[in-house]
Formats: C-alpha cells, structure tokens, sequence
C-alpha cells in the first residue's frame, strides 16, 4: 500500500509540482520505504531490500536525453542517428528482447552457481562498461566507419540488453529465496515492488539532472539543439553512481 501511495505521489508531483518538489517527494518516499523495510521485515530481508532499492536508483535512467539523441532530426542533430520512431521503438525493443533471453541464459551456465556477493559485483561492472555504447554514438566516434543502426543494435540493444539481464537475474534469485516460508507472495511482493520503485526514482533523477544541471535542448522551435551535455549525463548516471554497489555489496 505504501508503495502504491509513494508511487502515486510521485505521478501526481509530476504533473502538478515544481522540480524541487517533486526531488523532496523523491528523497522522502526513498527514505520512508527502506526504513519501515526494517520495522516491518526480518534484518536480512530488509538489507537485502535496501539494496535492490538502492542498486536500481543508482543506475540513473536517462531514457530521455537518449531518446532524443537517437530520434532527433537531422535539422536539429545534423550527422546523428536519426532513427525513425517505428526503428527505435519496436524493430529495437524487439531485438533488446532476444538480448534479455541471452542474457538470462548465460547467467544460468555462469553465474547460477556463484556467491551473491560476486555474481552483483560482475555483473554490475559489465553493465558499467556495456553503456560504452551510449558514449560512442554520442562523441560520434563510430563515424564514419560504422553506421549508427550497427552500433545502437549489437551495442544498445543487444550487448547491453545481456549484460542487464545478467545483473536482474540474481537481484530476482536473492529476492525468491529471501521469502519466509507461509508469506512468500506477500513479501515477493513487497520486494519486486520496492526494486520497481527504485527503478522510476532512478528516471526522476535523470530528469531532474537535465532540468537542474546538464541540460539538454532537443527543441529546435526554441532554440539551437545542444547535445553536448549528454556524455556527462552518461559518465555521471551510467559509470559513476552505479559504483556505490560495490560498497553495499559488504554490508
């Protein structure tokens, strides 16, 4: 129910709150859920649940600075990708898709029979270094040797589809083997539910990263498109801030 509250408070400050708000509201809800996690949950599963919130926030979502990176015009991003929306939103999801059924199948005959512990710090470093893709097609190093359809499909959609399923998946097994037995659903639940929560506090921080410290203009009515903060949005959300993973993963 609490996640459902925080949730919805969150859409409302959205549509209807300043940025500022919308931060405190982020904070708040971010800080009350983990902590009544330790009122209500036994301690392993309520450390466990802190840092499945934790590692999802601190892969700061930037689905929107992307977007219009690839889908951008070439009268607002002359040379970029220019992708369609029907190529960028279905031809790649579908492709991102089988990426995910590799990743979990390689996480089955790698990493089944690992510790937690080391499973979360591999995985994590690979997903770290698979957002590469996202720097080269921004710094257009690819070009003009190979095209951008090439890199954003074995890159984006592919590489790092796997190496995202490859971190989900032992987030899922720890979460499935926390469970009490008798309340298996209920606390499932609860879990998967702060991880997803975790992930759309991650999208408010990357947007309030755009508004508030590296913007980006993809309004060409406005003004001039600049894209040229994106690469420290990346370096920031994509390489810096998923690192403190690897701290928690001791505690």
């Amino acid at each position: 129910m609490l996640l459902t509250l925080g949730a919805i408070g969150m859409v409302l400050v959205t549509v209807l709150g300043t940025r500022l708000q919308l931060l405190i509201t982020s904070v708040v809800a971010s800080f009350t859920l983990c902590g009544l996690g330790f009122v209500a949950l036994p301690l392993v599963i309520a450390k466990a649940n802190m840092f499945t919130f934790i590692s999802r926030v601190a892969y700061i979502q930037l689905r929107g600075a992307m977007d219009n990176v690839f889908m951008a015009t070439p009268d607002c991003f002359p040379g970029g990708p220019n992708f369609s929306y029907f190529y960028y939103n279905t031809v790649g999801n579908v492709i991102g898709t089988m990426g995910g059924v590799i990743g979990v199948t390689l996480f089955r005959y790698v990493f089944s029979k690992r510790s937690y512990r080391l499973t979360f710090i591999v995985t994590t470093l690979i997903e770290i270094v698979s957002s590469i893709f996202d720097i080269i097609i921004v710094e257009r190093w690819n070009r003009p040797y190979v095209s951008d359809h090439v890199v954003f499909v074995l890159g984006d959609q592919i590489i790092h589809q796997v190496c995202y399923m490859m971190h989900f998946m032992p987030t899922v097994m720890l979460i499935s083997r926390l469970c009490p037995r008798g309340s298996e659903s209920m606390v499932y639940a609860v879990l998967a539910g702060c991880a997803h929560f975790g992930r759309s506090v991650s999208n408010t921080l990357g947007w309030l990263l755009m508004e508030y410290v590296w913007n980006v203009q993809s309004d060409i009515t406005v003004g001039p498109c600049d894209f040229s903060n994106v690469k420290w949005l990346l370096l920031l959300g994509h390489f810096g801030t998923p690192l403190i993973t690897f701290l928690l993963c001791f505690y």
